[in-house]
């Protein structure tokens, strides 16, 4: 049985948080944008976290599935496997659609708008109740297009898609050195700015197709950190409580400042700093960074991260409804600066609260009658 890694439950927490902020600040209430990136552009660059994720990923699922596929990929094991997964990501994916459908009639009834048009039309609903939503093959160019109900799940479609070739990624990569890792690690960095560069020029914009090269190639990141991890041979030569500081000033930095030009350069400069991340917080210690972590907010935040991420969008997009119905107006277009900051505040607050709900009451239960149902209590646990 794998042993759970605190920490970096904390870390998606944070992702998760950063990726909702920065949501709010570009499609919720962009003058919230406007003002905090006055100081700084931490929040517009919120979209990197998403990366983030898939790295931490491939680390996570390697911890958990690595003795599982490591000679062999039997049809039993992928199977349990594969459905474990499904479990994990589903119910909550499927149920904030149907809120989502549901907002499609209060539009017809209370706002006498138009409905299933637009990236809401009924063939992207289809797309997204079988989670295909971002292989919409019709859409040009570089299948630029919107068939995302829910704006976050774009990343689900493409997870679970990686997640099917998972087993067969470990079943190669696990048996290499670390030299060979260590070659793969930078091929697979330099394949990635090559994708940037030719598809949309940063990784914000790398959804449908081309974003399924951008999940896997990250989650082979995530693969090799997690196997630099297991070998332990960087703890004698580092100082993990400088590899953090050194990884969290890195990114700090990187996102601070928004380069107009060489965004490409700029998105994928981040991707190696979030591997040094996860590789010097895995290992708990004494230090202030591993204290925080560990803390029960955090832990906490991080155990609701993916309700989190998955709740956030559709919330947003209740509050333009309502705020519409009740004041016939957009959204904050009369805030001030002052009025936009206090509607942040107030809008983690009711995600957070909403997702701790989806988290109890939809999340974890959904998850566990479908594996009562089709798994053994032996089998493989979803992390």
């Amino acid at each position: 049985m794998y042993k759970h890694i605190k920490s970096l439950t904390s870390l998606r927490g944070i992702a998760a948080l950063v990726v909702v902020v920065h949501h709010f600040c570009s499609y919720g209430l962009p003058k919230t944008g406007s003002t905090l990136s006055n100081y700084s552009n931490f929040f517009t660059n919120g979209y990197l976290w998403v990366d983030f994720f898939f790295i931490l990923s491939g680390f996570i699922m390697t911890h958990v599935y690595a003795e599982n596929f490591y000679l062999k990929v039997s049809l039993k094991n992928y199977s349990l496997y594969l459905f474990s997964r499904f479990a994990r990501i589903y119910p909550i994916h499927i149920f904030i659609i149907s809120l989502f459908v549901g907002l499609e009639f209060v539009k017809l009834l209370f706002l006498n708008a138009s409905v299933f048009t637009g990236k809401f039309n009924l063939t992207a609903l289809v797309a997204n109740i079988f989670i295909l939503q971002a292989f919409d093959l019709k859409c040009p160019p570089l299948l630029w297009c919107n068939t995302y109900w829910n704006e976050p799940s774009w990343s689900i479609s493409v997870e679970f898609f990686i997640y099917c070739i998972f087993p067969f990624l470990l079943l190669i990569l696990l048996k290499n050195n670390l030299k060979s890792d260590l070659i793969i690690y930078h091929f697979t960095l330099f394949s990635i700015l090559i994708l940037i560069t030719f598809t949309r020029g940063n990784l914000d914009t790398i959804i449908g197709i081309p974003s399924i090269a951008r999940c896997g190639l990250e989650c082979i990141l995530g693969i090799i950190t997690y196997k630099i991890y297991r070998r332990g041979d960087y703890k004698k030569y580092f100082n993990l409580n400088l590899l953090a500081i050194i990884a969290i000033t890195w990114i700090i930095l990187i996102m601070h400042y928004y380069w107009h030009n060489f965004r490409n350069i700029h998105d994928w400069l981040i991707l190696p700093a979030f591997s040094l991340l996860i590789l010097s917080v895995s290992i708990n210690n004494k230090s202030v960074t591993s204290k925080f972590l560990n803390s029960q907010l955090m832990l906490y935040i991080g155990t609701i991260s993916y309700s989190i991420y998955m709740v956030h969008w559709f919330i947003q997009e209740l509050l333009k409804v309502f705020w519409f119905y009740k004041f016939h107006d957009v959204f904050g277009k009369g805030f001030t600066e002052y009025q936009s900051l206090i509607s942040l505040g107030v809008f983690l607050m009711i995600i957070l609260l909403a997702a701790s709900l989806t988290y109890k009451f939809v999340e974890v239960p959904a998850r566990n009658y479908l594996k009562s149902k089709i798994l053994d209590k032996q089998c493989i646990e979803s992390y």
